[in-house]
């Protein structure tokens, strides 16, 4: 089982089951993970949680906070989307939207070996990179105030391109919301983001804008068109000199020969030291990008994007596709999800009855609660008889007719024979009559009423009495059920003696002889009273 941390697969963060580890940083780790749903619906999506070690400082606690809180307001095609946040036994995470490509960093590094990356590609990547950003920039509050939101940590691993082609921005993790800051500049000693990619104000420590994304992303350009690092020393030290220092970044037509103006000013504008002479907004530089590429395509430079990452990177999508299958086979032969605490988590499943249109018992009377362990009852639609579903969740509860079950037969009809004639009436009125003549509806002529065994109320044998016996005729001529039959009176039928039944011929049968009855004590439980369940 991979584990990271505290967690593993096949734990669950909420309602997300984790399937495989994808990636890990310095402050989080991200997830393959699968939200299930009713019904069987089921959907993967990318849990990215913060590290068990970072749980307990509360810098981090609150940058992985700050990220949530900013980014799941973006709204654009070309931003990572923020589904969810939540907390599970301490572990913080943010549930974010699938995203099936690669960074843009895997993409660079395989192209590098195989001749590099074509202008209208790199062109493509950048051009969709500025519009995310652009509309993360535009971010506004409540009362429509400019949030001010920079990213801060513009890199080739934070932008991801799918196998379609599309772009996403990714990890606001040290963003800033310049307006609503505490302090207008980075404390003394702190500085957020990845060394080769920042502005020289962003290095120095100065108050940053829009403007530092925009030197960011032109240094991934330069990196994307010359395959080099514009400003890469021996170690951070050396780079954060040569980027803060007022000499500009080699002209990088000495490593592309003959690079198109329109990109060659995209590129020397938003790596300008000076932040006033950039590209104000990524807006600005989108535009720019835009009449670049049309310079290119002109020229007969039009790779598309989509088929560049398949053809590149393909493979590894692949084989993340087969474990993530791998890991979602397993979590269905495994035991159930367990939480953080460790403990197995319930599983309800909605079957449907099996009882037919008419039934006494409510498929839905019993339902796990909202904590997941135990079931809440709904009170019986019959006075005195319990009709709960049975324990296991899966089942589900069906009609109850009032007749003895296979599992506690009848008593052979030796004596009383009548007497089982009529119980027997007494259920069919009972079971199908009586909660029909209360629905308004008639039995159906053709069918016989359904048998479901969930619950079995066996009504006591009469005791004995001095009253007539009632013949097998008048047993036949009992009323059957129909739309007009009432609930009938256990204790309002006539009683019967005990007598021995004689070989039934086909003509009537003669009126039985009296025989010694044996005392037997009287009962005095009432049969159920049918109320309308309310269907």
């Amino acid at each position: 089982m991979a584990a990271v941390g505290d967690i593993g697969a096949g734990h669950t963060l909420g309602r997300y089951e984790l399937l495989v580890p994808i990636a890990q940083g310095g402050m989080a780790v991200v997830w393959a993970a699968r939200m299930r749903g009713t019904r069987g619906f089921q959907k993967i999506v990318a849990i990215k949680s913060m590290l068990p070690q970072l749980s307990d400082d509360p810098q981090f606690e609150q940058m992985f906070l700050d990220e949530a809180g900013l980014a799941s307001r973006i709204k654009h095609p070309n931003v990572c989307e923020i589904q969810d946040l939540g907390e599970e036994a301490g572990t913080l995470y943010i549930v974010m939207e699938w995203v099936d490509g690669e960074p843009l960093s895997a993409i660079q590094k395989v192209s590098r070996k195989t001749g590099g990356m074509p202008l209208s590609v790199a062109t493509r990547i950048a051009l969709a990179a500025a519009s995310g950003l652009h509309a993360a920039h535009e971010l506004k509050g409540d009362e429509g105030e400019l949030i001010g939101v920079v990213h801060r940590d513009v890199s080739p691993q934070n932008i991801l391109v799918t196998y379609d082609g599309v772009v996403k921005i990714v990890d606001f993790g040290v963003a800033k919301a310049t307006a609503h800051a505490e302090e207008t500049h980075t404390k003394a000693g702190q500085v957020k983001g990845k060394v080769p990619f920042m502005s020289p104000e962003q290095a120095l420590g100065r108050p940053v804008d829009r403007r530092t994304d925009v030197f960011a992303l032109g240094i991934v350009l330069y990196q994307l068109v010359t395959g080099q690092h514009p400003f890469r020393g021996d170690n951070d030290l050396v780079t954060m000199n040569r980027i803060c220092s007022s000499t500009p970044a080699e002209n990088p037509r000495n490593y592309v020969a003959g690079l198109p103006q329109g990109l060659y000013d995209v590129i020397t504008t938003a790596l300008a030291k000076d932040f006033d002479a950039r590209f104000q907004t990524m807006h600005d530089m989108a535009r720019a990008l835009e009449k670049a590429l049309a310079e290119l395509v002109a020229s007969g430079d039009d790779v598309d994007l989509g088929t560049f990452v398949r053809e590149k990177v393909g493979d590894r999508g692949e084989k993340r596709k087969a474990s993530i299958k791998d890991a979602l086979r397993l979590a269905d032969l495994r035991s159930p999800p367990r939480s953080m605490t460790g403990t197995a988590i319930p599983a309800y499943v909605e079957t449907p009855s099996s009882a037919g249109p008419i039934s006494l018992g409510d498929p839905g009377l019993d339902r796990p609660s909202l904590s997941g362990g135990e079931r809440v009852s709904r009170p019986s639609i019959a006075s005195g008889v319990s009709l709960q579903t049975p324990a296991n969740a899966n089942e589900t509860a069906s009609a109850v007719p009032l007749t003895a079950s296979a599992a506690e037969p009848a008593p052979p009809a030796k004596k009383g024979g009548t007497t089982v004639a009529l119980v027997a009436a007494l259920a069919v009125a009972l079971g199908v009559g009586g909660v029909l003549a209360l629905r308004g509806k008639s039995a159906p002529a053709a069918e016989s009423p359904p048998t479901p065994t969930a619950v079995v109320v066996v009504p006591p044998e009469p005791p004995p009495s001095a009253a007539p016996v009632p013949t097998a005729d008048a047993v036949a001529a009992a009323p059957s059920a129909s739309a007009d039959a009432a609930p009938i009176d256990i204790n309002s039928l006539p009683e019967a003696h005990t007598a021995t039944p004689k070989t039934p011929t086909a003509g009537p049968s003669p009126s039985p002889k009296p025989t010694a009855p044996k005392p037997k004590p009287t009962s005095t439980i009432k049969g159920p009273t049918v109320r309308d369940p309310g269907f």
